[in-house]
């Protein structure tokens, strides 16, 4: 798919999709707008409203968009995912940034880093990358359900889906949460 240019000035309240619109992924330098042009990845859109259908269309907050390379460079020390318009970091009320990271694997994003207690980076970049903010764990292969122990992880199906404890016990007892989960979570994203 294809990444498109936006103007903020002339596109900013463009709709992307049914919940994204352009200006949500202007380039800022903190609370300063960065300039006019935003790219933006139709697959990352994509991506990001199965996201939403995922959490139930919880409001997904994009803290940061499209970067210029010299604000990336800044932030970072080097270019990143965000300056092709590849790349979002975002929020959801009521979920940790660990519970985002495991839906964002089974929803197939590439890049998933865990920035903050609520924030995750989700990028489209084509090939397999977990990262963990300030910490030395980075990686191509991952499982980010790894880092989720069992009860966290059971909570989060709970949270996500309508099962009492009665159902989440027999999961647990017969080690098919792994599979349930995402077989609900690729429901969620169809319906």
């Amino acid at each position: 798919m294809a990444v498109k240019e936006y103007s903020y000035k002339n596109n900013g309240n463009d709709k992307l999709s049914d919940h994204f619109r352009v200006k949500e992924f202007r380039a800022r330098r903190g609370t300063k707008i960065d300039g006019d042009k935003i790219l933006v990845s139709e697959e990352l859109i994509e991506m990001l409203e199965k996201l939403s259908r995922a959490v139930r269309h919880r409001a997904v907050i994009v803290t940061d968009g499209y970067r210029t390379e010299e604000y990336d460079k800044l932030l970072t020390g080097k270019v990143g995912q965000h300056t092709k318009g590849l790349a979002a970091d975002v929020w959801v009320d009521g979920f940790t940034s660990y519970e985002l990271a495991a839906i964002a694997e089974i929803l197939g994003f590439d890049g998933i880093g865990v920035i903050n207690k609520r924030a995750v980076h989700l990028d489209v970049r084509g090939y397999k990358s977990f990262f963990v903010e300030n910490s030395t764990l980075a990686t191509d292969t991952y499982s980010v359900k790894t880092f989720l122990c069992t009860e966290t992880y059971m909570n989060l199906v709970k949270k996500l889906f309508v099962l009492n404890d009665n159902t989440i016990e027999y999961m647990k007892k017969w080690k098919w949460y792994d599979l349930l989960f995402e077989k609900l979570v690729e429901g969620a994203i169809r319906g």
